[in-house]
C-alpha cells in the first residue's frame, strides 16, 4: 500500500484550497480526516461564512456555515495510489446527492448530508458538515457500548434505519426513469462491488478447507448466478426487487452524535454514496445484516444483533425468495471480511481463533439460502426475514 507522500499531499491540498479561493466556499484552513480511504477527504473552515440554501441544514440552528466537508476524487484511492478506481464515482455521487434533495424527510432521525457544490472539472464536493458524530461502526464495537446503546436506544436504531433504507428504495422505484438516466449503472463502482463480493467469497473460504469441504462447486454456481445479475440492467423488467440501490450500506457509513444519549430518539445520517448503483435491493439490506454480524462475531457486539432484529423489521415483510437472497448476501458479506483488511498473517491471535466461525456462518447464510431451507432460518437471527417473530 503506497499513499501520497507528505509533499504530494501537500501539493494537493494547496491545489484544492485555491480551486475553492474562487468560490463562496474558499476555506482559511484545510484538515485532512482520516475517515477518507478512496477519497481525499477535509474539514475547511470558511474564509466568510454563507447561509445555507437549504432549509433541512438542521445542524445549523439558524446560524450561518462555518465549516463544511471538501471531498476530492482522484483516479486512485486515497490510501494507496497505486490502486486505480474510475473516477467517473464523484460525479455518480453527486448526481445522486442532488436527486435526494428531493427525498422526503419521512423519517426525522435519518438525513442525508447536503451536497452545496460539486466543481466537476476538479472533481471536488463541498458537502454539508455535521460536527460531533462518529461512526456507527465504532459505537458498536466501542468498550462503552453496553453504556451508550441502551436496548431501547439499539431498536431506535435499527428501525429506523430499515425503515429509511425501504423508504430510499420504494422512492427510487417512483423514480426509476429519471433516476436511471442520471445515475446509470455507475458500471465502475458495480464491477468493483462485484469483485470484492462474490469474485471473492471463494478464495476467502478456500483459505479455511475446513471449512470449505467440498462445497466449492455449489458455490461456483451461486457465483455464476451472482454474476449474471451484475449484468442485469434497469430494462430487464426485474420488478420491485431491483432498482438504485445504496450499493456500500453497513455502519462504517452511518454517522451518529458522539453525544447521544441512551434515552433519546437517535439522529442517524447515511454518507458516502459514490458506489450508488442499479442492483439487486437484497445487496444493500444483506450488507447491513452482514456487517453487523461481522461486529458481533469479532468484536462480542451484543448490541449489533438487536439491531439485525430491529433492521430486519423496520425494512419491512419481503417476498421468500427475496429473504433468500438477503440471508445469501447476508453470509457473502460476512465471509469477505477476510478482504477489508491486512493479510490474515498479520491478523490479531485473536481473530485468528475466530476466523473459521465466522466462514462458517457466513458459509450456512449462503448455502441454505441458496438451497432455499427455510427450516434453517426459522431457529436463528434471520427468522423475521420470514415473516417470524
Amino acid at each position: 500500500m503506497a499513499p501520497l507522500t507528505q509533499l504530494e499531499l501537500d501539493t494537493l491540498t494547496t491545489r484544492i484550497a485555491e480551486h475553492l479561493s474562487e468560490t463562496k466556499y474558499a476555506c482559511s484552513t484545510l484538515t485532512r480526516l482520516t475517515n477518507g480511504t478512496t477519497n481525499f477527504v477535509f474539514r475547511g473552515t470558511l474564509t466568510r461564512p454563507v447561509s445555507s440554501q437549504f432549509p433541512s441544514d438542521d445542524n445549523l440552528q439558524g446560524h450561518p456555515i462555518e465549516t463544511v466537508i471538501i471531498k476530492h476524487t482522484a483516479n486512485f484511492a486515497a490510501l494507496n495510489k497505486d490502486l486505480p478506481i474510475d473516477i467517473s464515482r464523484c460525479v455518480i455521487e453527486a448526481s445522486i446527492l442532488n436527486l435526494l434533495k428531493d427525498f422526503p424527510n419521512s423519517s426525522f432521525s435519518v438525513k442525508i448530508p447536503q451536497l452545496y457544490l460539486f466543481n466537476q472539472d476538479r472533481n471536488i464536493q463541498v458537502l454539508q458538515d455535521i460536527p460531533g458524530v462518529v461512526d456507527l461502526k465504532t459505537v458498536v464495537v466501542s468498550p462503552t457500548a453496553s453504556i451508550v446503546l441502551s436496548r431501547p436506544l439499539t431498536t431506535s436504531i435499527g428501525y429506523a434505519l430499515g425503515a429509511w433504507l425501504r423508504s430510499f428504495h420504494s422512492w427510487t422505484s417512483a423514480r426509476s426513469q429519471s433516476s436511471s438516466i442520471q445515475i446509470g449503472h455507475n458500471e465502475p463502482m458495480r464491477k468493483l462491488k462485484y469483485l470484492i463480493t462474490y469474485d471473492a467469497f471463494i478464495g476467502n473460504l478456500e483459505q479455511f478447507p475446513d471449512v470449505l469441504q467440498d462445497y466449492k462447486q455449489v458455490l461456483n454456481d451461486l457465483k455464476l448466478m451472482a454474476s449474471k445479475e451484475f449484468e442485469k440492467t434497469a430494462g430487464d423488467g426485474e420488478g420491485e426487487e431491483w432498482g438504485i440501490i445504496h450499493g456500500d450500506f453497513w455502519t462504517g457509513n452511518i454517522l451518529i452524535p458522539e453525544t447521544q444519549q441512551p434515552t433519546e430518539e437517535p439522529r442517524l445520517y447515511v454518507v458516502d454514496w459514490e458506489f450508488v448503483q442499479f442492483g439487486h435491493r437484497a445487496y444493500d439490506v444483506g450488507q447491513m445484516i452482514g456487517d453487523l454480524y461481522e461486529r458481533q462475531h469479532f468484536n462480542d457486539a451484543d448490541a449489533a444483533l438487536l439491531i439485525i432484529d430491529a433492521f430486519i423489521k423496520g425494512y419491512g415483510a419481503v417476498s421468500e425468495g427475496m429473504a433468500f437472497r438477503i440471508a445469501i448476501h447476508a453470509g457473502v458479506q460476512l465471509i469477505t471480511w477476510v478482504v477489508r483488511g491486512p493479510p490474515l498473517h498479520m491478523r490479531p491471535p485473536e481473530a485468528m481463533q475466530r476466523a473459521p466461525g465466522a466462514m462458517k456462518l457466513g458459509m450456512d447464510m449462503v448455502l441454505k439460502g441458496y438451497w432455499k431451507d427455510k427450516k434453517w432460518f426459522e431457529t436463528g437471527m434471520l427468522v423475521g426475514l420470514f415473516g417470524g417473530d
